[in-house]
């Protein structure tokens, strides 16, 4: 398969070749459309890039250009803006892509424009398979062509480039082990995936076909509905996507090319190192996903390796599967206890690393989703996730009474200094505030529930072997407002707070909708109240509700503020400014 470029641009070309080159697919880059059409016949392209400004014609004057042509040619359009679809969907392009663009996105796109229906190889020496099986593909919409044996297959394999092959194992000239051999060996028909449909069944042969190269084994007979649904499971996944780098290291050339292979059949990106030492510094240049080691090499080990990532800050957080021959209960739990993630004991099949690597991806990229959500919910929202997680509850709904502090900060006039900023600034303010308001929060036992503009809303939740809540809630408060001074050095204009505080029982639950999306807060007046006695504290300070107060005693320094009227509250209050505590002054 040959695909042409229209452009002068290296970056555009460099971006095409990289997905495609791998796969055996030329690229040719051609400075214009004239060029393109004086070198069409001997380019015989099945797709051509075109960008959205072409240097000697208009765009839909090449695409009609390409539609005249004697075989079929897809027209893909490159654009600088989302609004450059509709240029190409006007010059009736077989497709779009947004510069730039990843592999993945270049891969399925040439995979749909460039053939109407995805095309199904079938290998099998048996006239009467092919009449049984031939009709059920082309019922599913499938291009089916059809190789009585091996060899036919590959050279069939070869010329046509099809998304799927399904070949039988006992066939003339080739077998079907032979023929994926064959096909994985070669670039361009290693990325096409192969399932080998046999009657020969037994746990040896189908680990014969796996470790030939099959993505998949089926045993006959098999049902319509089965081949269907391994037949659909392939053909979607047939194209690569642009998947993680994956760093593997050994110092055995064969062991290492063994590895590779089969990950980058899987769509991974591998780099490749033999010796630990090197390792680590493409560790630290590449900072792959996942690292795949041998145990025993020259310079520096696999054990040493493991050592020296887990030391550095940056590289951790790696994972490490250590290939080693070594199966003593012993050797296991010292790799274990060095840092490896996982161990694979030589000889292994292809299929049983490929399965090991995704499930130590997939419980990798589960524990960096549950660092970063961490930003985005409360301590006692996550806590209460994964307690019901644990429980096979996800979709339960609890609530429960309790008495807790709340406190409330918000800055004064904020809103009036917020229509002089850009939208960046306003956020970059903001953020700058939180950055030293929040820790604070943390530093006394609070959980912060939400961010409502500018104000902060915090709970503070009875905790064994710390002080009360209430104590806790005013000691941030008094930090809070202490911090204030060293946050408006160098700032002009300077912020001012407000915190309320109050203490008393709440409903804390979850809130929203049971399947779609939901919180993790607290209700009730006492938590209205807060926010109340927020709103009436005197720039600078912090105001706390009786009940607060009676939970400190003695402790505090307090002004009273008696006859506060509060917003939903039938009579005046009394409020206490809260000077020190005690032992502090």
């Amino acid at each position: 398969m040959n695909v042409v470029l229209v452009s002068d641009e290296p970056a555009l070309g460099a971006l095409a070749r990289r997905p495609l080159e791998p796969l055996g697919i030329a690229v040719t880059e051609v400075a214009s459309v004239a060029e393109l059409e004086r070198r069409l016949p001997e380019l015989a392209p099945r797709a051509v890039l075109l960008p959205r400004r072409l240097p000697d014609r208009p765009l839909d004057a090449a695409i009609a250009l390409l539609r005249a042509a004697a075989a079929p040619i897809a027209a893909v359009v490159v654009g600088l803006a989302p609004t450059d679809r509709r240029l190409a969907q006007d010059a009736l392009a077989d497709g779009f892509l947004l510069a730039p663009f990843s592999d993945a996105e270049l891969l399925d796109v040439l995979g749909a424009t460039t053939r109407a229906r995805k095309l199904v190889l079938l290998a099998d020496d048996s006239p009467l398979i092919h009449r049984h099986t031939v009709p059920i593909l082309e019922d599913e919409g499938y291009e089916v062509r059809s190789a009585m044996d091996g060899a036919e297959a590959i050279e069939l394999a070869r010329a046509l480039g099809p998304d799927l092959v399904i070949t039988d194992v006992e066939m003339p000239e080739v077998d079907g082990y032979g023929v994926c051999k064959a096909l994985k060996s070669d670039p361009a028909t290693a990325h096409v995936p192969v399932l080998i449909c046999s009657s020969l069944g037994e746990a040896a042969d189908l680990e014969r076909g796996f470790d030939a190269g099959a993505d998949d084994y089926l045993v006959k007979p098999v049902l319509p509905e089965e081949l269907s649904t391994r037949v659909r499971a392939l053909v979607l996944g047939s194209l690569p996507a642009s998947r993680e780098r994956i760093l593997v290291v050994d110092d055995s050339p064969a062991q290492r090319h063994y590895v590779a292979d089969c990950l980058v059949r899987q769509g991974f990106e591998v780099t490749t190192a033999d010796n630990g030492r090197i390792a680590l510094d493409k560790a630290a240049a590449i900072r792959p996903a996942l690292v795949i080691s041998d145990y025993e090499m020259p310079v520096m080990t696999g054990f040493e390796l493991v050592h020296a990532l887990r030391r550095d800050p940056e590289l951790r957080q790696i994972p490490v599967i250590m290939l080693t021959a070594r199966d003593s209960r012993r050797d296991m739990a010292q790799m274990r206890a060095a840092g490896a993630s996982a161990y694979l004991v030589k000889p292994f099949s292809q299929d049983k690393c490929i399965a090991l690597v995704e499930r130590t991806l997939a419980v990798r990229r589960l524990l960096a989703y549950k660092e970063a959500s961490a930003l985005f919910i409360s301590e006692g929202a996550r806590a209460a996730a994964e307690e019901r997680a644990a429980r096979g509850e996800a979709l339960a709904v609890r609530a429960d009474e309790r008495t807790v502090t709340v406190l409330f900060s918000d800055l004064v006039g904020f809103t009036p200094l917020s229509a002089q900023l850009s939208p960046n600034q306003l956020i970059a303010l903001l953020n700058d505030y939180f950055d030293v308001m929040c820790p604070i929060v943390k530093q006394h036992g609070g959980d912060i529930d939400k961010f409502i503009g500018d104000a902060i809303m915090a709970v503070f939740d009875a905790v064994r072997g710390q002080p009360p809540s209430a104590e806790r809630a005013v000691r941030a408060g008094l930090a809070m407002q202490a911090a204030m001074p060293w946050f408006n050095q160098d700032r002009s204009p300077t912020l001012a707070m407000r915190i309320g505080i109050n203490t008393g029982p709440v409903v804390r639950g979850d809130l929203g909708s049971r399947i779609v999306r939901r919180d993790y807060t607290v209700i009730g007046d006492t938590v209205n109240h807060a926010n109340r006695y927020e709103s009436r504290c005197p720039t600078g300070g912090v105001l706390i509700s009786a009940s607060t107060r009676a939970q400190l005693g003695p402790r505090v320094r307090v002004s009273e503020l008696p006859g506060l009227e509060l917003k939903g509250v039938a009579h005046p209050v009394t409020g206490y400014l809260v000077e020190s505590f005690v032992e502090d002054a």
